[in-house]
């Protein structure tokens, strides 16, 4: 009898529209399988058909048999036996996917409890013990900790010991290190890597990043509009790519923007000098003070007008912290900042042209919007700081200006948020970044979520953007790719302090530091002769 998960012809309809067409799987026990495809391809459909939770109103097709079991024949009852004790699910957002008010341990003991495997003590030991096989061993993560007390890379791998509390044999991971940078994703897929060869356990990995499937996949299905256009072993379909689709994808994934500038930066627009800043901690006694734990210990750069400084280092370096101070959002406990030689003071006194000069597009598009609100009005939001906000006509006219420079009709700001896809969202929150004409803009992981293609269109948007406005970015990120095509100068941060800096190509091309060395070598990457039939000599990083 074959083992491991075998689907055919699965299909998803939701009324007249097909969202998933004619799909066919084959996961043998201890064999990781990859699916990748853009954004709406159909990924996240299939899994979720796997599991039972496809939305209200989709009708399914097909069969699906998991070990001895038909999974298209199971009602939701049977389904609900199944699911966390034979069938099992990584999300890709645990911060939305744990319960914010219940504990880490409760959490992972909740599957052995809902399941009638063990008591509330038993579940606790055993929640436990499986924390610390995710690397959260009891006496550094207390089991009493709630999801916001852990870092993002953290909060997954308490998702992955929920997961495998009950050694279910099939895993489905849908872009589970998609916003986790690059130190923190390695060990992740290398923990999940391991738990498919410790259990025999067969897992479905869902993301857009062919180089973490070069590094993991045994096999690969490329998705399109739904369908499966190519399959194969990894090796076979990278070396091959038979379908222009794939080559789309592959070429996507390793595009570099083309940087045509012809004014040069020119003044200091952006000081930073000795900074210091961060957060109390708990109280030594009632009455005694709180002591500061710093975030960024005596950070000191400058950014030149029309120049692109990138800044890279693992999650909790102080990355987003720096941007919140630059930004007038943290007070600082020592140093200054100023932008044209004027001074940022975190304060509600902050000159509104000052605070006018510099926007930031955030991670999440959806997340930043109200989705009640039209578009016009999301991008009209930091026209307050103008004169413009009170002139009907000339507001209109900049909200216009800033669509049609994003690549967006001006008709476009009648809609609402939730009718754009994520690459066009993510172009309407750089519309509202530039409806005020800033002097310079904070990216922060702007395009880390984004599928290749789409992220590739952005990065040419804003190089173009740049060029044509002479905007100053900084931009935050851990995909060093991306800070590689966008930026001229880079920042390297390790707990707080810069530890490297210099001309974004040398750095990422000839780094001093080891941090940066241990960087460079977690990212996922494509071995060259893969891609273009060279002797097996020599591999790219982040390819």
């Amino acid at each position: 009898m074959k083992t491991g998960l075998h689907i055919t012809g699965l299909s998803v309809k939701i009324g007249s529209e097909t969202l998933v067409d004619n799909v066919a799987l084959d996961i043998g026990p201890g064999e990781i399988c990859g699916i990748a495809g853009e954004s709406g391809s159909g990924k996240s459909m299939t899994a979720l058909s796997i599991m039972g939770l496809l939305p209200m109103g989709a009708e399914r097709s097909g069969t699906a048999q998991f070990d001895d079991i038909a999974l298209f024949a199971q009602n939701e009852q049977q389904m609900c036996a199944l699911r966390g004790r034979r069938i099992s699910m990584v999300f890709q957002e645990p911060m939305t996917a744990l319960n914010p008010v219940r504990t880490i341990g409760d959490q992972v003991a909740e599957t052995l409890i809902v399941h009638g495997v063990a008591s509330a003590a038993e579940a606790r030991e055993i929640a436990a013990e499986k924390l610390n096989r995710v690397g959260l061993p009891a006496s550094q993560f207390s089991l009493r900790r709630f999801p916001h007390e852990l870092s993002g890379g953290q909060r997954q791998r308490v998702m992955i010991a929920q997961a495998i509390a009950l050694q279910p044999g099939l895993l489905i991971a849908d872009e589970p290190t998609t916003a986790l940078d690059v130190t923190t994703q390695a060990g992740i897929l290398e923990l999940l890597a391991e738990l498919v060869d410790e259990s025999g356990m067969s897992m479905l990995l869902i993301t857009h990043d062919l180089g973490v499937l070069a590094g993991i996949s045994h096999t690969i299905n490329i998705m399109q509009t739904g369908s499966i256009v190519e399959a194969g072993p990894t090796e076979n379909l990278f070396r091959q790519r038979r379908h222009s689709y794939t080559r789309h994808l592959f070429k996507a994934s390793r595009h570099v923007a083309k940087k045509h500038r012809t004014k040069p930066p020119s003044d200091t627009l952006l000081k930073v000098e000795n900074v210091t800043l961060g957060y109390r901690g708990k109280r030594a006694s009632l009455f005694g003070k709180a002591a500061i734990i710093p975030a960024v210990k005596d950070i000191s750069f400058s950014v030149k007008s029309g120049a692109s400084l990138g800044i890279v280092g693992e999650s909790g370096c102080g990355k987003s912290t720096l941007a919140r101070a630059i930004l007038g959002l943290e007070p600082l406990h020592e140093g200054r900042i100023s932008l044209a030689g004027k001074p940022i003071i975190a304060s509600q006194q902050m000159p509104s042209d000052l605070r006018a000069a510099m926007q930031i597009v955030f991670q999440d598009p959806y997340g930043s919007f109200n989705p009640r609100h039209l578009v016009g009005r999301l991008i009209a939001e930091p026209l307050h700081l103008t004169s413009k906000s009170t002139d009907t006509s000339l507001r209109e006219a900049e909200i216009d200006r800033a669509l049609e420079e994003v690549g967006l009709a001006p008709s476009d700001k009648h809609k609402f948020i939730h009718e754009f896809s994520g690459g066009q969202r993510q172009r309407i929150a750089l519309a509202r970044a530039l409806v005020i004409r800033p002097e310079l803009i904070i990216l922060d992981e702007a395009v880390s979520a984004l599928d290749v293609s789409i992220r590739a269109q952005i990065i040419d948007l804003l190089v173009d953007l740049r060029e044509r406005q002479n905007l100053t970015y900084i931009f935050i990120s851990h995909d060093l790719s991306v800070v590689r095509s966008v930026t001229d100068n880079v920042l390297v941060m390790k707990a707080g302090q810069i530890v490297e800096e210099g001309r974004t190509d040398k750095v990422l091309s000839a780094p001093a530091h080891s941090y940066t060395q241990t960087l460079i070598a977690a990212t996922p990457y494509i071995p060259k002769d893969w891609l273009d039939d060279s002797p097996k000599t020599n591999s790219v990083k982040g390819a």
